[in-house]
């Protein structure tokens, strides 16, 4: 399920808030935001971009380094795969793809934490303004 934050002002306002306060670091955009949790370490942001219903949908991902990182070593395992496929050696594909795994299944459980984290505080500033 993707989240989305409806476009305005008050939602803004508040994303305002969560970078004054101190709990996010990153910028606000007309069309984007991109907020990361202020803790070390850390390597991950959330991104919301503007999409044709006037919503921001949020995703999940790395930092400016690690993004490239993770394309660059996911390319070159699988192009090592493929050379060890060739060649008849089925355990470095079968290790690479156990490693691959375990990686993708710690990445998708941290992207389910921040974005609970992110709607709780987006939710707690809601809150606290009708009071």
């Amino acid at each position: 399920m993707k989240q989305i934050i409806t476009k305005s002002n008050k939602n803004a306002h508040i994303l305002n808030q969560l970078i004054l306060n101190g709990f996010y670091n990153g910028y606000i955009g007309p069309e984007k935001f991109e907020l990361m949790r202020n803790r070390f370490p850390n390597n991950y942001r959330l991104i919301g971009t503007l999409n044709e219903d006037g919503n921001y949908d949020l995703r999940f991902g790395y930092k400016h380094p690690m993004n490239i990182a993770a394309k660059f070593l996911l390319a070159f395992g699988v192009f090592i795969s493929l050379i060890s496929l060739i060649k008849g050696n089925w355990m470095l594909p079968l290790a690479l793809a156990v490693f691959g795994f375990i990686f993708f299944i710690g990445f998708k459980l941290q992207e389910k934490k921040e974005i609970n984290l992110f709607t709780n505080k987006l939710l707690e500033f809601h809150k606290t303004e009708y009071i």
